[in-house]
């Protein structure tokens, strides 16, 4: 009662204040296509007064007077409008449009400087690309996730894998939605890529520390990835049909208010089908449908289904090994994995202006997970004793999540140096974990526990200063407190053209992932397992930057940044049944810090573009069944991290593209020694042997440098849109 009371409170005083000023707002679209923009600049002319479109491709203006006033639209790759006013009152825009013009292919390989995630005037370590700048990197392979790989910060976990790791951090420590639905594993096991289809995508941002309190639930960093809205103009399509693969995308106008976008990826492999007798395949699926309701409502719809499939029997392929090469030696080796997991995602979104300076929108969603690994290697040999000696290692894995989530945020912005932002979410889970090690099994876990949590964010704008305090309260199911997590971003104009910035916050994780990569084949999933009955891990990061302009076209940032981890947990697949009875019990608590700095240089200088980044970091890990509590290097534990992406456009139309990585080893262990379980089988005569390798010391080894160096032929220019 008492916070419903403050609330009211203040906003009966912000109203008070805004009835002197004046707000106005509006949408900025694409002309050609109707989509919202997002990162158009809006300004006052004749004033320092402005704003950039959000998400939403909205914004809002306040504290003006009551006279005639002009407003200056600017968008790269868009021409800029004016537009006259004569303010006597607040006003809702009717929508605005910017027509496309062509222009150098400049922005292809920058880090764009627009943010549906991040308030960029307060907020650091933040990353953003478009569809456009993915394409464009050689390495990159038209994949989110290989092509956040190449910017500061991010590590790959394998060359091969698209799994990712943050500035030390768990590879289940990132937050990834699409559309602001999670996805738990949105990976391909076939084509070792991401889920999202890069000619459905609309930008892509990536939060790698200190973002806001709008944002919880893990504990390194936030990627979000937003669709296209459809063309409102005419049917737009491409298809790409090949031997490996089919890409599809279709955008339309249903009629002059409601757009629609269709696109789709299959992937077949008749290679390993035909060779193999493996029937290995994917397919994703996005459908988006938007509807103008009228100028202060609209409604979105997304809909996304992947499906991934892999059956791999070592049968036809050692076959075929024994009649090319005449052995026998293949005959009692049985080697077979099976991999089985669909993602899918739903919401309904609806956005709307109860007035020029508040802007509501909530969203209904549901994510469903689901997954079967099966690996095993089971060897049989005769020993000179004629004894029968059975190498036997299994591993299935299955893992379900459901994830119902509801969410609403609150806009206000009754004075141009203050703006607060209010939301609160709720999720409903059910989670199964079943896991057989060895033909042993953990015991079958279901929980369906819930997750409710409020934000309240408030900018503060003065002068050459501004702050944005957060808090967000969090509570579990097995928990009944709520838990606290206060959040804090500065910045401060030293000159017009050097910002110094802090971030500082709290973040809790109460879904874990369970560290199933060293015993099973399939490196690209994560199994999710909800805490119960242990406190959430926590990290607490400190980041200070520095940013800067160099010339016109160039940009300069350098974070320096420590991650304190006061809590983390893993899984210990080897303590014994006597140790550990339960599935709970084998998850143990640990502490871990990370630190280090990354400097970034992004922009253009003549004919280049693109960005030069350096990073320097170490992360650690303790837990006390790993080397009686002593400090390790964790395994994404990377000192040096170099990487370049660069675009020459030798003329108007022709442009090559070129892509460096020069990163440090990881960790690893080298075991330096092994234990062996036997098991006899009377009537069979036979020993099975169940090997686990033990070493006194973990992450012993590191890794060489490796160095990878990329390139994309001359092609000709690409536009906007």
């Amino acid at each position: 009662m008492k916070l419903k009371q403050t609330l009211l409170a203040l906003l009966a005083i912000s109203q008070a204040l805004y009835g002197a000023k004046l707000t106005v707002s509006g949408y900025v679209s694409d002309e050609s296509t109707g989509e919202t923009l997002i990162g158009v600049n809006v300004a006052v002319q004749g004033t320092e007064k402005g704003s950039a479109s959000d998400i939403n491709g909205y914004f809002t203006i306040s504290g003006l007077n009551s006279s005639s006033l002009v407003l200056v639209f600017t968008h790269i790759g868009y021409q800029k409008k004016t537009l006259h006013l004569d303010l006597t009152q607040n006003r809702i825009l009717p929508e605005i449009f910017l027509k496309p013009e062509i222009i150098e292919l400049r922005s292809v390989a920058i880090v764009e400087e627009k943010s549906e995630l991040a308030d960029l005037s307060v907020e650091t370590s933040h990353r953003s690309l478009s569809a456009q700048a993915i394409r464009s990197i050689p390495a990159g392979q038209n994949d989110v996730f290989r092509a956040i790989q190449f910017l500061p910060g991010i590590d790959a976990t394998e060359p091969f894998s698209p799994l990712y790791a943050v500035r030390g951090g768990d590879i289940g420590e990132n937050l990834i939605l699409l559309d602001g639905v999670t996805i738990y594993n949105p990976y391909h096991f076939v084509s070792s890529t991401g889920l999202f289809n890069v000619y459905a995508i609309k930008n892509v941002e990536l939060m790698v520390g200190g973002f806001g309190a709008e944002y919880g639930g893990r504990n390194s960093s936030v990627l979000y990835v937003s669709t296209r809205e459809g063309n409102n103009q005419k049917l737009h399509g491409e298809i790409y049909p090949s031997t490996t693969h089919t890409i599809g995308v279709f955008d339309f106008p249903v009629n002059k208010n409601i757009t629609m976008m269709v696109s789709g990826r299959w992937y077949y492999d008749l290679f390993t089908r035909f060779l193999f007798n493996s029937p290995n395949y994917f397919y994703d699926a996005n459908i988006t449908f938007n509807w103008k309701i009228n100028d202060r409502n609209r409604l979105g719809f997304r809909f996304f289904h992947s499906r991934d499939y892999v059956d791999f029997q070592s049968e036809t392929y050692f076959n075929y090994l024994g009649t090319t090469f005449d052995t026998d030696i293949f005959d009692d080796y049985d080697f077979n994995f099976k991999t089985e997991w669909n993602n899918q995602a739903i919401s309904l979104v609806l956005k709307t202006i109860l007035g020029p300076a508040i802007y509501w929108q909530s969203q209904f969603s549901e994510s469903v997970f689901k997954a079967n690994n099966l690996s095993y290697l089971d060897f049989i040999y005769d020993t000179e004793e004629n004894d029968h000696i059975r190498l036997f290692m299994s591993s299935n894995i299955k893992n379900r999540i459901h994830d119902y989530g509801m969410k609403t945020v609150l806009n206000f912005q009754f004075l141009n140096w203050n703006a607060l932002r209010i939301g609160c979410e709720g999720n409903q889970y059910q989670f199964e974990n079943d896991l057989f090690i060895n033909g042993f099994s953990e015991g079958k876990v279901t929980f369906k526990p819930y997750l409710l949590a409020g934000f309240v964010e408030d900018k503060i704008s003065m002068g050459p200063l501004t702050v944005k305090p957060g808090l967000r309260m969090t509570r579990f199911y097995t928990n009944k407190e709520w838990n606290r997590e206060f959040r804090l971003n500065t910045a401060l104009s030293l000159t017009d053209r050097i910002k110094l910035k802090m971030s500082w916050g709290h973040y809790l994780q109460y879904i874990i992932s369970l560290n199933t990569q060293d015993y099973e084949i399939s490196q690209f999933l994560d199994n999710y397992y909800p805490l119960q009955g242990k406190k959430p891990s926590h990290s607490i990061h400190t980041i200070v930057g520095v940013e800067a302009v160099l010339l016109p076209a160039v940009q300069m940032s350098l974070d320096f940044y420590y991650k304190d981890i006061p809590r983390t947990y893993t899984f210990d697949y080897n303590a014994s049944q006597f140790a550990a009875s339960t599935f709970l019990e084998k998850i143990r608590e640990g502490r871990g810090r990370a630190y280090g700095f990354e400097y970034l240089v992004k922009g253009k200088f003549g004919k280049i573009s693109g960005w030069i980044s350096y990073g320097w970091s170490r992360s650690f890990r303790s837990f006390t069944h790993i080397m009686n509590g002593k400090w390790y290097a964790y395994e994404y534990d990377r000192p040096h991290a170099f990487k370049a992406v660069l675009n020459y456009s030798m003329n108007d139309n022709i442009q090559i593209n070129g892509a460096l990585q020069v990163l440090s080893g990881v960790p690893k262990t080298l075991e330096t020694g092994m234990a062996s379980y036997f098991y006899y089988t009377p009537g069979s005569n036979m020993y099975s042997v169940w090997p686990n390798n033990i070493t006194p010391l973990k992450n012993n080894i590191r890794l060489p440098y490796r160095l990878r160096l990329e390139g994309k032929r001359p092609g000709r220019r690409i536009y906007p849109g």
